[in-house]
């Protein structure tokens, strides 16, 4: 077995670590224990959830590559989908940075 074909499956678990860990600590514990979520916080947890559907169906896809990575060369689609998972991280970044400049929080003052 050859080590380039370990590196999808590598970043299959990787993307499907990051997704369970956005889960846990963006969307699960969203809101207080009376029902209110804050404008930024209802915002963000759409996104993330768009993230991490995303980031299922890349790992998904990496999975995939890893198969096929035993039969023919997938070192030119495995960096292709690295650099679109790159660039939707920067979308999303700069989004959420929106988000944090125009919408209320709940910091309070």
């Amino acid at each position: 077995m050859r080590w380039k074909n370990v590196y999808p499956f590598v970043a299959a678990c990787l993307l499907f670590a990051l997704t369970s860990w956005l889960y846990t600590t963006r969307v699960m514990w969203l809101g207080f224990p009376d029902g209110f979520i804050p404008e930024l916080g209802a915002a963000e947890a759409i996104l993330v959830t768009w993230f991490n559907w995303f980031s299922i169906a890349l790992g998904i896809w990496f999975v995939i590559l890893g198969i096929r990575s035993f039969r023919d060369d997938v070192g030119r689609w495995s960096l292709y989908s690295c650099l679109l998972f790159v660039s939707v991280v920067l979308i999303s970044l700069a989004i959420d940075r929106y988000f944090r400049s125009f919408m209320m929080d709940s910091a309070g003052g």
